[in-house]
């Protein structure tokens, strides 16, 4: 009898992401006992189902407890494709059948992500880590469907996605080999070098920003001494201001003296302007000038 070493709720499936479920199903089965996911992998046949040699109890145990845990992990729904079948082998193989698809099917879906691959690119709203785990869902995926990608081919794949500003360690990594390196390693060498390149450029915006602020201060310090010398001028000039206003001033004061731009008036004045003629009684002559 197989020795249940895994008493955990099974990993849920709904309908949906079946590649995902598979995978986490698949090592939940084995973390029960490896023969346990030897009956679910490999089918195998009763002579006399009436009367089971010792052997055939042990593998009819092992299939009751896989389907079991089969039972547990699917909804109602996926339940009713397989649940008139009594081997958990057939089960798994119907399950592949209605969510992967028959083997062309599975061809063809294999060729199409083959495709996504060799034309996978990193996308411009991307991180590193974004593009790196993107990258791994379809190498999972091809994997699910029996395609084999190996470390190697997924390395190069990701280190050719990667922005110009990673080439010199990109040269570095392929040159070195990436033969001994799984790709979690190239992408933790690859978040190091960032880690430092950000530092780097955190510390130039540092000291470009003082720089900034030190010709602010100078450029301050000029304008306040081109201030002063601008208020002194000013006082320059307000002085030779006033000094001119007062010299118009006088001026015009002199001007008004001399009566200038009034018409000359005579310098003759009739003696006997205000006189009365005694003779015929008229203003401005007398009668010794009496013109008659």
């Amino acid at each position: 009898m197989a020795q249940i070493n895994n008493t955990k709720k099974p990993p849920q499936f709904n309908g949906t992401n079946y590649l995902y479920w598979k995978s986490k199903m698949t090592t939940h089965i084995k973390s029960i006992n490896r023969k346990v996911w030897k009956v679910v992998e490999t089918k195998f046949e009763i002579e006399d189902p009436k009367n089971p040699t010792m052997a055939e109890e042990v593998l009819l145990q092992n299939n009751d407890i896989a389907l079991s845990a089969i039972y547990d992990a699917i909804d109602e729904r996926t339940f009713e494709q397989i649940k008139n079948i009594e081997m958990a082998h057939e089960a798994w193989k119907k399950l592949e059948e209605s969510f992967e698809g028959t083997q062309a099917v599975k061809g063809a879906k294999a060729y199409i992500l083959k495709e996504k691959f060799a034309s996978f690119k990193m996308k411009e709203d991307e991180s590193v880590p974004e593009m790196f785990h993107r990258l791994q869902v379809l190498v999972n995926d091809l994997k699910a469907l029996g395609e084999e990608v190996k470390d190697k081919d997924f390395s190069h794949k990701f280190l050719r996605c990667l922005p110009s500003r990673f080439g010199t360690l990109v040269t570095i990594l392929v040159r070195s080999g990436l033969d001994t390196m799984t790709p979690n390693q190239v992408l933790g060498d690859i978040m190091t070098d960032d880690t430092y390149r950000d530092d780097d450029e955190k510390e130039e915006k540092r000291e470009k920003k003082d720089d900034k602020k030190d010709d602010k201060k100078k450029s301050v310090a000029f304008k306040a001494q081109g201030s002063s010398e601008d208020c002194e001028n000013d006082e320059d000039d307000d002085e030779s201001n006033e000094e001119f206003a007062l010299f118009v001033r006088k001026f015009k004061r002199f001007m008004s003296k001399k009566n200038y731009g009034k018409k000359e008036q005579s310098s003759k004045k009739n003696p006997f302007e205000d006189k009365k003629c005694f003779e015929c009684g008229e203003l401005g002559h007398i009668v010794i000038n009496f013109p008659n």
